[in-house]
C-alpha cells in the first residue's frame, strides 16, 4: 500500500485524545442524602462486566474513526499490476468482427459490446498515445498506427467480415508490430467472443519483458447449427458424358437429432440431384450426389441445405471445367496397343513423336510416355526432370535387351529406380496394389480375386534402395513390374519390360487399360473446386495471363445479387499465374476472371473460381471466462478480464494506477460514528 499524501499520517497521533479521555474520567461526583433505601431496591443496576466492556467498545470506535480520517486524508493505494516506463505508450486492440459476433448481447450484437470495450480502452490512455485497431482481415492498412481520434473513427466503421482468425495468429502479429514500435510500454487487446474452434489458446505462448496482453470474453450464447463443412468431388477427369460425384459432409451441431434432412444439388442454376440426410445430434452425415456432365465449359455447382437461424454455412459452392482433353506426348517406338488405346479417345489428345526435342518441353502436354526410347541426351534429360518436377506426370517404358546408360541418367534425375541386368525368365505377377490412385473405384471386390495376373518373359530389375518408390505390380519372385515415384509436383511411372507381347501378356489383360488410361487422366491435376474466403494463400490459375495486357478482372457471377468486383492481384510464379485476394472478397459465390487479349482466335481469357464462407465460425460454442483464465495460467504478461460488464477504462487505470482506498476510509468512519452513537444511546437507556 501507497499514500498519496504521507504526510497526514502524522494526525494519527490524534488517538491519544479519546484514550486520555477514556482513562481518566473527568466527571465530577455529588452526594445526595436520603432517607428510603426501599426504592434502590427497585433500580435495575448494571453489571460492571458489561459496563466495562461498552466503554471498551466506544474507545474502540472514537479511535477507529479517527484513524480512518487520517488515512482518508492520506489516500492509501493499492498499487497496479501494470506499473508504466517513462516514455510513449503504444496500443493495439484486436476486435473479432466474424459472423459469430453477430450474435446478440445484451448491448445488442456482441460485435456492438465489443466496439463500445475498444472505445473504452482508449479513452483509458492519453490522446497523445498511439493506437492500432486489428480485425479479422488483417488488412495491410490496419497496420499502421492511429492517433486517438483517427482510432475513435476507425472502431466506428467496424463491419462484420466473413475472415476468420484463429487467436494465436492475431496475439502474433500484434508481438510483431508491437514490437517494431519502439515505445516503452507496450499494451495488447484482444476483444472476442473466443469462440471454441478459434479460440487456440494452448499455443497461445508469447512472451515479451514489455508487452502485456489483456483478453476480455464477451461470453457468447451456444448456438444449434446445421452446416455444410466439406465437399469433394469424385472424378479423375471432367468431360462431357462423364460423371461426378459431390459427397457433401454436413455438421449436426445442435442438441436435437435431424430427419430426412434434404441436400441439393445445383449446377449451373438448374437442380441435379437430390438426396436426403438422417443425423444425430453432435453428429456427421455424408451426402452423395451424382450428376453427369452435359456440356462444356466452366460449371458452377451449389449443394444447400435449410436451416435457422445461421444460414451463412447452408450452402457450398464449387466450379469445374469440364471437355479439356488431356494433352498426351508419345514420343519413341509406335505401339498399336497405345495407338488403340488413346487414338480415338476424346478425353486425350494423344500426339506420336519418333524423337525427343528441346521444343517438346515446352509444349503444354500433361502426359509423356517414352516408349522405348534409349538415346536421350543429357540436355533433354534434364529438360524432362525439371518438366516432372513442375507437375507433369511421365511413363518410362524401356527397350528390351538394350544400352540404357542415358536412360538411367534421367531416372537417376527423377529419384526413380534404376535399370539393371536384364533377366529372360518367365515370371508370373503376384501382387497389384489396388488402394493405388490407379485403380480407384475400377475393379469390384470379386473382379480382384478373380482377375488374371500378367506374365512377363522378359524383364529388368529395378534397382529401388535409393528411391522412394511404391510398387504397384510385384512379380513373383518380389521384383517390380511397375512401380510409381513422386517427384517434386510430378510423378513418374516406371515399368520393368517393354508393352509388346513378345515380353508380356499385361497388353492383352483387362488391367492394360485402367493402367494406361488412368495415368492420362490423372496427369493433369485438377484444380481445387473451391476456394475460402479470408485466405491469403495464393490461388494458382488454370491460364498464365499476360502482365502487359489489361489487367484481369475478377467479377461475381451476374446470377447473385450485390455483384461485387474486383482488380485482383496477379503474379507470375514460374510458369504459372496466382491470384491473392487480399481479403477484398467478403461475399461466397461463383466469380469470373476475364482478361482481353489478342491471341490467334482474339479471345479473352476466361475462368470460373468458387468461394465459401470459412466453417471455422460454424461450430457456435464459446469459452467462459473462467476457462479463458485456466487456460492462459502460468504466462505472466496475459491478464483475463472475467467481468466484461464493467466499464473497462476503469479497470485500466486501476491496473496501472492502483486502487485508491480513501473512499472506505470515509465509509469505516462514518460506520464507527454511528457505531459510537448506538452503544451510547444504549447505555444512557440501561441507566433509565
Amino acid at each position: 500500500m501507497i499514500f498519496a499524501n504521507p504526510i497526514f499520517l502524522w494526525g494519527l497521533l490524534a488517538l491519544l485524545i479519546p484514550i486520555a479521555v477514556h482513562f481518566f474520567n473527568f466527571r465530577r461526583y455529588r452526594k445526595v442524602y436520603f432517607s428510603n433505601v426501599e426504592r434502590l431496591m427497585e433500580v435495575k443496576s448494571e453489571k460492571r462486566r458489561v459496563k466495562e466492556l461498552r466503554r471498551w467498545l466506544v474507545l474502540l470506535m472514537r479511535c477507529l474513526a479517527i484513524a480512518a480520517l487520517v488515512l482518508a486524508f492520506a489516500q492509501p493505494t493499492l498499487p497496479g499490476s501494470e506499473q508504466l516506463q517513462s516514455g510513449t505508450t503504444a496500443v493495439s486492440v484486436y476486435v473479432d468482427n466474424s459472423f459469430s459476433m453477430e450474435n446478440s448481447g445484451s448491448d445488442g450484437s456482441q460485435l456492438e459490446t465489443a466496439k463500445q470495450k475498444a472505445r473504452e480502452v482508449a479513452a483509458a490512455y492519453r490522446p497523445g498515445d498511439r493506437f492500432q485497431l486489428l480485425s479479422n482481415t488483417l488488412a495491410g492498412e490496419e497496420f499502421r498506427w492511429l492517433s486517438r481520434d483517427e482510432f475513435l473513427d476507425a472502431v466506428d466503421a467496424l463491419q462484420i467480415n466473413p475472415a476468420s482468425r484463429r487467436l494465436s495468429e492475431v496475439a502474433q502479429r500484434q508481438a510483431d508490430f508491437l514490437g517494431q514500435s519502439g515505445a516503452a510500454n507496450r499494451h495488447a487487446y484482444l476483444l472476442s467472443d473466443f469462440q471454441t474452434s478459434a479460440a487456440d489458446l494452448s499455443t497461445f505462448n508469447i512472451h515479451h519483458s514489455s508487452l502485456n496482453y489483456t483478453l476480455v470474453p464477451l461470453e457468447g450464447t451456444a448456438t444449434d447449427n446445421l452446416y455444410i463443412d466439406t465437399l469433394v468431388l469424385d472424378a479423375p477427369a471432367y468431360f462431357v458424358g462423364g460423371s461426378v460425384t459431390v459427397e457433401a459432409t454436413v455438421h449436426n451441431d445442435g442438441s436435437h437429432d435431424i430427419e430426412k434432412l434434404p441436400v441439393k444439388l445445383f449446377v449451373n442454376g438448374r437442380e441435379r440431384a437430390l438426396a436426403t440426410l438422417d443425423i444425430p445430434r453432435e453428429g456427421v452425415a455424408k451426402a452423395s450426389l451424382r450428376f453427369t456432365i452435359d456440356s462444356a465449359g466452366w460449371l458452377n455447382g451449389t449443394v444447400e441445405i435449410a436451416d435457422y437461424p445461421v444460414t451463412f454455412d447452408d450452402n457450398y459452392h464449387f466450379s469445374l471445367l469440364a471437355g479439356q482433353r488431356i494433352e498426351m506426348l508419345q514420343v519413341g517406338k509406335p505401339n498399336e496397343n497405345l495407338e488403340k488405346l488413346f487414338a480415338s479417345d476424346s478425353a486425350v489428345h494423344h500426339q506420336f513423336s519418333q524423337t525427343f526435342t528441346q521444343s517438346s518441353t515446352q509444349t503444354n502436354f500433361n502426359f509423356l510416355l517414352l516408349n522405348e526410347v534409349a538415346d536421350l541426351p543429357s540436355g533433354q534429360a534434364q529438360a524432362i526432370a525439371t518438366w516432372v518436377a513442375e507437375g507433369g506426370t511421365l511413363c518410362v517404358v524401356p527397350p528390351a535387351e538394350s544400352r540404357v546408360e542415358q536412360l538411367d541418367d534421367l531416372l537417376s534425375l527423377l529419384d526413380a529406380p534404376r535399370l539393371q541386368d536384364w533377366s529372360a525368365r518367365t515370371v508370373r505377377a503376384s501382387k497389384v496394389d489396388f488402394q493405388s490412385g490407379l485403380y480407384r473405384q475400377v475393379f469390384s471386390q470379386s473382379n480382384k480375386q478373380d482377375m488374371e495376373l500378367p506374365t512377363v518373359q522378359g524383364r529388368y530389375l529395378l534397382n529401388s534402395a535409393q528411391s522412394l518408390c511404391q510398387p504397384v505390380i510385384t512379380l513373383a519372385d518380389g521384383s517390380h513390374f511397375l512401380v510409381s515415384v513422386p517427384h517434386g509436383a510430378g510423378r513418374v511411372y516406371l515399368f520393368s519390360t517393354p508393352l509388346t507381347s513378345q515380353w508380356t501378356d499385361f497388353v492383352a489383360q483387362a488391367l492394360f487399360v485402367p493402367t494406361l488410361y488412368n495415368m492420362a487422366l490423372y496427369s493433369r491435376p485438377l484444380p481445387p473446386a473451391s476456394y475460402t474466403l479470408g485466405s491469403t494463400a495464393p490461388i494458382f490459375l488454370q491460364h498464365a495471363y499476360d502482365p502487359s495486357a489489361p489487367p484481369p478482372q475478377l467479377t461475381q457471377a451476374a446470377t447473385q445479387s450485390d455483384n461485387q468486383s474486383i482488380l485482383p492481384d496477379i503474379r507470375r510464379v514460374g510458369s504459372r499465374s496466382a491470384l491473392i485476394t487480399h481479403g477484398e472478397l467478403t461475399t461466397a459465390g461463383h466469380y469470373r476472371l476475364s482478361q482481353a487479349v489478342e491471341n490467334s482466335n482474339n479471345q479473352a481469357l476466361s475462368e470460373c473460381l468458387a468461394f465459401n464462407y470459412d466453417r471455422l465460425e460454424s461450430q457456435l460454442r464459446f469459452l467462459t471466462p473462467s476457462e479463458v483464465a485456466d487456460a492462459v495460467d502460468g504466462l505472466d504478461n496475459v491478464s483475463v478480464v472475467r467481468n466484461a460488464a464493467k466499464p473497462l477504462d476503469r479497470e485500466i487505470r486501476a491496473r496501472r494506477n492502483g486502487t485508491p482506498l480513501w473512499h472506505w476510509c470515509i465509509f469505516l468512519a462514518l460506520a464507527a460514528l454511528l457505531a459510537e452513537t448506538i452503544l451510547l444511546i444504549c447505555s444512557s437507556k440501561s441507566k433509565k
